[in-house]
């Protein structure tokens, strides 16, 4: 395994340079919020509440399909890969090209004024130079990223799960937690086919549970899931110079 890790390193120096990406996505949310309506529990605000609880539940859902865009820009000193990312989708969730620099410890930063969706992020912080370094890998083909920040604490560990005619099945496991604790928990589950020569995911399934305890006053249940294929390339080959 590190063998083939360590023979792709010069196809990723010179791949994941300049050119065009182009995945199908599809993106779902449903989300569960049960409320406390009323300080008094015998006053039923909800009608289909008929025990007096004062409780209610909202339900809500979105769907969307559609393709994304990756423009390949330029590798910085630090060794952030910058590129542009776009959106078109069937319904609601559209967005021009947004500037964005992106890790292969799955850190991403993007233009503040600009719109990038969740779903553009799942695909983000797999695009990262080095994403897959047989560096960091353990004799169980696992390796792990940490990242504590003012706003949220997060930790995810990568399994390398099999490996066959140039394709890596790799599980992620990602928690984001608020610092010292709180009532926001995010899990996210995630299976990635991972094409090794062009240092590319080929495809992305994730499953995100976000759980917001609001106390007394209620609770809130968000599921997110997110496809992403990879659809045609447009990339520096083997034999392009390099940075």
């Amino acid at each position: 395994m590190a063998a083939v890790l360590l023979g792709s390193q010069g196809v990723a120096l010179a791949v994941l340079t300049t050119g065009n990406l182009i995945y199908s996505f599809s993106y779902s949310s449903l989300q569960d919020v049960y409320a406390r309506d009323s300080q008094n529990p015998a006053e039923a605000i909800d009608p289909a509440d008929r025990m007096g609880s004062g409780a209610s539940h909202y339900h809500g859902s979105l769907n969307d399909r559609g393709t994304m865009t990756v423009q390949l820009l330029r590798l910085q000193s630090d060794g952030g890969l910058v590129l542009t990312i776009s959106e078109q989708a069937e319904n609601t969730r559209k967005a021009p090209p947004a500037e964005c620099v992106v890790y292969g410890n799955t850190f991403v930063l993007c233009d503040p004024n600009k719109t990038v969706y969740q779903e553009e992020y799942t695909l983000l912080r797999f695009l990262g130079r080095d994403f897959v370094d047989p560096n960091r890998l353990d004799a169980g083909r696992h390796w792990a990223i940490s990242r504590n920040g003012a706003d949220q604490d997060i930790h995810a560990d990568y399994v390398i799960n099999s490996s066959d005619n140039g394709k890596m099945q790799i599980t992620e496991t990602r928690t984001i937690r608020p610092p010292g604790g709180g009532s926001l928990t995010t899990d996210i589950h995630t299976k990635i086919v991972y094409d090794v020569a062009e240092s590319l995911p080929a495809s992305i399934d994730e499953y995100v549970t976000q759980r917001q305890d609001n106390g007394v006053t209620g609770t809130t249940t968000t599921i997110y899931q997110t496809t992403l294929t990879l659809e045609s390339t447009s990339i520096a080959h083997p034999g392009t110079e390099g940075p």
